[in-house]
Parts: structure tokens; sequence; C-alpha cells
């Protein structure tokens, strides 16, 4: 196993990806706090994950309130006396045209997409520093690194907005022996590709490289990869992973 008991805590992990990531922290031997606003989902993976002799507990937060990341994160390390891992994966999408973005869906979009990730590292490197030590791992995007195929420009901007945060951060937290990462995914097989028509998913399909889309659990084995003391040398980097879609 690639962990010893640690605490993780995976954002929007009641379903997708962040699901996936919250059941192999598990797998390897750590503990996973289920950050979500949706209860019923939420819950359910707190108890399927017990159910297989793991340690897991759903904590409801809206990443987009920083008094919600602060009372979350407090109940998350009462429950279990530290953090040592954080997975930045909550996150929505639009397709929406550029010449018909709202000004409140901009702002939707940038407070959970970006806002988000900052608030909660933020929030979590007092027990980093406590530690001596800590991983962060933000979900960037492929639109984030080129723009996008299909969704909105809102949402190309708050991946790209992500990925200038993790060069920031591991910047300036790599002497406290905190590492921070990105993974820059393609188009994944998740509820969010309710935001697309089917021809357009087909579309997407046939645009990749491998043939075909990515799955949560693709993901979810690089995450954990850079969240382990097998990737204490990696930070600052962002990692694609879209089978081919784009290279460089």
């Amino acid at each position: 196993m690639l962990f010893k008991g640690e605490i993780a805590i995976i954002t929007g992990a009641a379903q997708g990806i962040g699901k996936a990531v919250a059941e192999e922290f598990c797998r390897e031997g750590a503990k996973a706090v289920i950050f979500d606003i949706n209860d019923e989902k939420g819950k359910a993976l707190e108890s399927q994950i017990k159910q297989s002799g793991a340690e897991a507990k759903y904590i409801r937060c809206d990443v987009s309130s920083v008094k919600e990341i602060e009372k979350a994160v407090g109940e998350a390390a009462k429950e279990f006396g530290t953090i040592n891992i954080l997975v930045n994966n909550a996150g929505i999408l639009h397709s929406t045209p550029v010449e018909d973005i709202t000004e409140e869906e901009w702002d939707r979009m940038m407070a959970i997409n970006l806002k988000g990730v900052f608030f909660m590292s933020q929030k979590v490197l007092p027990f980093f520093k406590k530690n001596r030590g800590g991983k962060i791992v933000n979900i960037s995007s492929l639109a984030g690194r080129m723009g996008g195929f299909a969704n909105g420009l809102g949402y190309s901007a708050s991946k790209a907005g992500i990925i200038g945060l993790t060069y920031g951060l591991a910047r300036r937290v790599a002497g406290l022996n905190i590492n921070v990462n990105a993974v820059a995914p393609g188009t994944t097989e998740t509820d969010i590709l309710k935001a697309f028509t089917p021809e357009k998913i087909q579309e997407l399909r046939e645009s990749v490289p491998i043939k075909r889309l990515g799955k949560p659990e693709d993901i979810a084995n690089l995450v954990v990869f850079l969240a382990s003391s097998k990737a204490d040398f990696i930070t600052g980097a962002v990692i694609d992973i879209n089978g081919g879609m784009f290279t460089g």
C-alpha cells in the first residue's frame, strides 16, 4: 500500500473523478474525507467505503464559500486529528457560447472552479506546516492547457487559472516539504458530460488518438501516485492525461 493511514480530503468526491479518487486512496491505505454538496451520494460513498473495511467521512462543503471551507476543514481535522493530503477536484462545466455568458454564470464558474481551489489550499496549509509536509493535487483540464473544444470559455479560463495557481503555490511552499501538482484530464466519462449533446460526446470520443474517453479510474491512479511518497521529488508539475489529444 502507498499510504499508512494518511488523511486525504477530496473535494467534489461524491461522484465521478472525485469518487474514484476517494476509493483508490482507501484501497491504498489512506482515510478519505469526502467533501461535496450532494448529501445523498456523499453519505452513500462513506457507507460503501466503510463496508469495504476502510475509513471515510462525508462532510458537506460548498467550496465557493470560504466560511464553509473553514468549517469543513476544521471538522475533518477534529474527526481525524490532522490532514495530510488535499485533492482539489470540485468543479462545474458549461458550454455557453461566448456571446451568451452572463456575469452571474462567469462568477459562479470562478467561485467553484478557481476560488475554491485557492481557499481550500490556504486552509489546509497550517496542518501541513505542523506535519512538516503535505501533498496538494489540483484537477485542471485539457481545456486549461489549450482552450478546450466544446466547453464554455469560463471553464477554460478557470482551469487555466488552476495551472497558474499550481505553479505559484508550489514555489512558495516547496521549502516546507509541501508538494503541489496538477493533472489535466481530457474528456472523461462522468456526469459532467451532461452539458454536451450525445453527438458532441461521440465527436469528442472519435477525436481521441487512443480512441476512447478517459475513465475516472485513469485519473484516480495518477492523482494517488502524485499524493504518495513515490512523487516526493515532483512539485509544480502539470501532468496531461488525455489519450493523446494534447502533447507538448
